[in-house]
């Protein structure tokens, strides 16, 4: 019986690091807070804001937008590109772009951060005259 502590303590915490391990999260990690702006503003940046192939020579870069989403399981819907646009849209149009360039988008696991994956965009915010 003097094995029943360290017995007791493997019973406990074995399946408190599976429950920690695979906690689910909000959708939204980092980059995404769009509580400042106004329904309306999330709606013009959407027709406001203009994804490019390539970045045109006349056009002035304003820095670099990000934005990531988790996937909670790996039986939940993953993040949509879109979506991940969206996000990078309202906070370039919040910021005075009219255009992304040099979109990158990127997905990796992270389980030990209480996602299954987590799925990354970023861009260029550009004024294009």
């Amino acid at each position: 019986m003097k094995n029943a502590p360290a017995f007791i303590l493997i019973l406990v915490l074995i399946p408190l690091l599976f429950v920690t391990g695979c906690s689910s999260m909000p959708g939204v990690l980092e980059g995404n807070d769009l509580s400042h702006l106004s329904l309306r503003d999330k709606r013009m940046s959407d027709k406001k804001v203009k994804v490019l192939e390539s970045t045109p020579a006349q056009s002035q870069v304003l820095g670099q937008v990000s934005s990531q989403r988790c996937q909670s399981t790996a039986f939940s819907e993953t993040p949509l590109e879109k979506t991940l646009l969206v996000d990078m849209k309202a906070e370039a149009y919040r910021l005075g772009a009219n255009a992304l360039g040099a979109v990158t988008l990127t997905q990796r696991g992270a389980v030990g951060e209480g996602c299954w994956n987590v799925f990354t965009a970023s861009a260029d915010m550009l004024v294009v005259e």
